[in-house]
């Protein structure tokens, strides 16, 4: 059964999604599903260098699922209103994970990402027992 939504669950996604509602958001958006084709981390690393802007708009993309993922994992995020807003985050997950493990990999740090990854896990088997509301 799914646990009830409350006012408080509201606020927090509404406050998850003013964080993440800036002009540089816009644009890792934009880049991650309009430029965004790497499929290794070997083909990220050679057109994108540490710290450049697009490196860093993977890094705040995927930090809003990373943040999500967490605060769900912790209850106190309601994932059912999560999953209902941004849907099962499963194109994203998909389109990230070659270089979030290429990036664990590389830096010898197998937690990057892994709140990210732990949502999408539970977005899948949201995802199977909703089917749509239309």
């Amino acid at each position: 059964m799914a646990k009830r939504t409350t006012a408080q669950d509201i606020d927090i996604l509404f406050r998850l999604a003013e964080l993440y509602n800036t002009d540089y958001d816009f644009q890792s958006i934009e880049w991650f599903w309009g430029r965004f084709h790497e499929r290794t981390i070997e083909e990220f690393t050679s057109k994108y260098a540490h710290g450049s802007r697009e490196y860093q708009f993977f890094e705040r993309f995927t930090s809003k699922f990373e943040l999500a993922g967490l605060l769900v994992e912790k209850g106190f995020l309601n994932e059912d209103l999560f999953f209902d807003r941004y849907g099962s985050l499963q194109a994203e997950w998909n389109k990230c994970k070659p270089i979030v493990y290429g990036l664990r990999e590389k830096w010898n740090e197998p937690r990057h990402r892994e709140n990210f990854e732990l949502l999408a896990e539970r977005g899948k088997k949201w995802q199977d027992k909703h089917p749509p509301k239309v």
